[in-house]
């Protein structure tokens, strides 16, 4: 498709959206937030859509490749060409039938089994056009022996094309499909399935190198929409805005020499080692081809790319995994590129024992640069991970379990080359937490120079179901008494998408908003920072992350780091108090507990509820006294801040909210400095927590406040007469409720 996709009717767009989805109209209907009706006038060209939706339709037709972009960004892979449009259409149709023949069966007990197959048919009839083959063929696999006559065929491949890497991992018995002898109608279908793919000019461009890319694309995109509809397996995956984004920044970070080395086509002996240790479906190694082989098509021609293809998926390439699902996928994820001798390995990469601890040691300062998105959360005891320095040496004696991710930073370190550059989505505890996480900052330190870090937002996982706190990590290995003068942080709001509930469903809906192109610009240099800064960084800084270093103004830091000594601290007007105390030890009578939902920001007003004293929330701890500030530790975005009225005097808060009681100022003029954003942001700086986020209130007496002393004392008399009329409004009110209680005997 030559034409340009502003020259097509919205019309014509929207149709070929509807082609391309699985679900068809009702699908397309949710992804765009509209009524099946409207879709059926838009398609029917009896109306049109609003130009935000207009321009959604035609950004989700852009990334499918249904209708070129003519201003892709650079973070982007580049349009297809027309015959490719053909190509991927063909692909995407059969990829999905093919899954719902599977499906539809009742056999496989859920989409990710079919997933399974769909991937083992592709990878066989894609290597089989690829050699010379006839692929999945009615005419010689197709009739009353179907069943056997595929299998066969598909056990053929994989048997003269299973990876070495993988030959004492898995046999090709693991990639037999999950076909009976007897079942031969479902064969047939299956079979048919491929007819599109069959046709001698589909067949020919498959064959062509110049392609090879586009396979791969399409095929990407199916895992993606594939994942999206399974919570369990959309845990493994790293959304392609986030995967497209790490790939560049990673390439761009390694040395021209060994970009040379890698994009020769002539280049022999050792090559630098491009490594995914927890590679999952392999869409980290597969993007990492897409870009260089882009590069390689342009400099060198079409002519180099199958010995080169060869070479790359042999020699730099490396991916590791302990799902054998997941090696499946990435196998035939890479073998898109028509190059099924890659380098995979079924083993669990935090081993250290054993063949899996032996493939691991092989790898030993070889990786050039790792690009990663670890598993987070999984405990492991102590005592078993002794031959780790974060359990043997970095670690204080408190932490009993050592998290996985934990781990792997320290394994990054043995696996990179002196000189290697890390890129990996972390979670934000370790960047920014105490205890071992700090011990692992402190650890790593010596031996790494930090580049940039990236804070993510909390969409960036909700698809798989959670709003865990991310950021990229991206630094390199020392070499000898190297370092990084300044370090780019940034802070990047909105990501290329949303993601909105339907019923059981959590569907990403693509937006006009992402950051990242222009992250990428600044932290390669490209573009001046705007949404990013450069600060610098020492190897003893106590946290990491973008929201400390980069959360704050210019403005702000300049008078939080100004040298004449007279910033004006929150210390300076308010003592932190912690007066504890422990109410189900009272008795049997009842408390006034103040919860951080009882602090209305708004109005800086605070209420409590009666509770038992028998019944105390283990949180209920601390005292508090008229004309205290309170203010929430949990989510200060919210600026949850108030004052304790004379009435709840000597009533119990929550641990989460920390207790200012201040001197020469009054409560009012306090509350409402701090819930300025020129002190919010100074508390978001300070956050750690990757659910519930969270700062440690014994920052709060070194917080800068943008008023001085004479301010604050002039505001001290309005505040005043504020506070008395609303004690008196207050009052009246308690009087009149009391009145309407008395009247209606209630």
């Amino acid at each position: 498709m030559n034409t340009k996709n502003t020259s097509m009717s919205i019309s014509e767009v929207l149709a070929a959206l509807v082609a391309s989805e699985e679900g068809g109209r009702a699908m397309i209907a949710a992804r765009l937030g509209a009524s099946e009706s409207s879709l059926a006038r838009w398609l029917g060209g009896r109306s049109r859509p609003q130009p935000d939706v207009e321009r959604q339709i035609r950004s989700l037709a852009i990334k499918r490749g249904l209708v070129p972009d003519d201003a892709q960004p650079s973070l982007f892979l580049p349009a297809a060409g027309g015959a490719e449009s053909t190509v991927r259409m063909a692909l995407s149709a059969t990829l999905r039938q093919v899954r719902e023949v599977l499906h539809s069966t009742g056999r496989l007990s859920s989409r990710h089994e079919a997933l399974d197959e769909v991937a083992k048919l592709l990878f066989a009839h894609v290597i089989s056009i690829d050699t010379g083959g006839p692929g999945i063929n009615r005419d010689l696999l197709g009739g009353p022996s179907a069943a056997p006559s595929l299998r066969a065929f598909v056990e053929g491949v994989f048997r003269l094309h299973l990876p070495v890497s993988l030959a004492h991992e898995v046999t090709p018995a693991d990639f037999h499909l999950r076909l009976r002898d007897n079942e031969h109608a479902l064969a047939n279908s299956l079979i048919d399935c491929f007819g599109r793919l069959a046709s001698p000019e589909i067949m020919r461009q498959m064959r062509d190198a110049g392609s090879a890319d586009l396979v791969n694309d399409t095929f990407g995109q199916f895992l993606v929409d594939s994942f999206s509809d399974e919570k369990e397996l959309g845990q493994y995956l790293t959304p392609p805005e986030v995967v497209r984004f790490m790939v560049r920044l990673g390439l761009h970070s390694m040395p021209s020499e060994q970009m040379r080395l890698i994009c020769d086509p002539e280049a022999g002996g050792a090559a630098p080692v491009i490594l995914d240790p927890s590679c999952g479906v392999g869409s980290f190694l597969a993007e990492t081809m897409r870009v260089l082989y882009g590069r390689m098509r342009e400099h060198h021609g079409a002519q180099v790319l199958p010995k080169w293809i060869a070479r790359t998926m042999t020699k730099v390439l490396v991916g590791v995994d302990k799902s054998e699902r997941m090696i499946r996928l990435a196998l035939t994820n890479l073998a898109m590129f028509g190059a099924p001798t890659v380098n995979l390995h079924l083993a669990n990469a935090l081993a250290r024992h054993g063949n899996e601890g032996r493939t691991m040691d092989d790898l030993q300062g070889r990786a050039a640069l790792i690009l990663t998105n670890p598993p987070f959360g999984a405990e492991f005891d102590r005592s078993d991970v002794g031959a780790f320095r974060v359990a043997r040496l970095w670690a204080n004696g408190s932490a009993s379990t050592i998290d996985s991710e934990i781990l792997f930073m320290e394994r990054y370190m043995d696996w990179l080359a002196p000189g290697g550059v890390l890129v990996a989505v972390v979670p934000d505890s370790i960047l920014t937490n105490q205890g071992i996480f700090a011990s692992l900052r402190r650890g790593l330190a010596a031996d790494i120079d930090l580049i940039s870090v990236i804070s993510l937002p909390p969409v960036t996982f909700a698809a798989a179901g959670t709003n865990t706190k991310t950021s990229i990590l991206h630094l390199r290995k020392k070499v000898g008494g190297t370092a990084t003068p300044k370090v780019y942080f940034a802070i990047c709001q909105d990501i290329g998408f949303d993601v909105s509930k339907r019923g059981s469903q959590r569907v990403r809906m693509r937006t006009d908003r992402n950051d990242l192109d222009a992250v990428l610009k600044e932290a390669t240099g490209q573009q001046t920072p705007v949404l990013g800064r450069y600060r610098s960084f020492d190897s003893d800084e106590p946290r990491w992350d973008a929201t400390f270093h980069a959360g704050l103004s210019d403005l702000v830091m300049d008078q939080l780091q100004a040298k004449d000594g007279k910033a004006t601290m929150l210390g300076d007007f308010a003592d932190l108090v912690n007066d504890r105390t422990n109410p189900s030890r009272f008795g049997d009578g009842e408390f006034e507990y103040i919860e951080i939902s009882d602090i209305d920001g708004t109005s800086a007003s605070v209420r409590s509820s009666r509770v038992p004293c028998k019944n105390a929330p283990s949180r209920a701890r601390k005292l508090v006294a008229a004309g205290d500030v309170l203010i929430s530790t949990v989510r200060p975005e919210r600026k949850a801040i108030g004052i304790v009225p004379p009435w709840l005097d000597g009533a119990v808060c929550s641990t989460g909210i920390a207790v200012l009681r201040p001197k020469q100022v009054h409560s009012l003029v306090l509350a409402r400095v701090l819930q300025m954003d020129f002190v919010n942001l100074q508390l978001l700086r300070n956050n750690i927590g990757i659910a519930y986020p969270a700062f440690d209130e014994a920052c709060l007496p070194k917080v800068v406040l943008p008023l001085k002393p004479p301010a604050m004392e002039k505001l001290g008399s309005l505040a005043e007469r504020v506070t008395r009329a609303r004690h008196q409004v207050a009052d009246l009110e308690r009087d009149f409720d009391a009145a309407v209680a008395a009247e209606t005997g209630a």
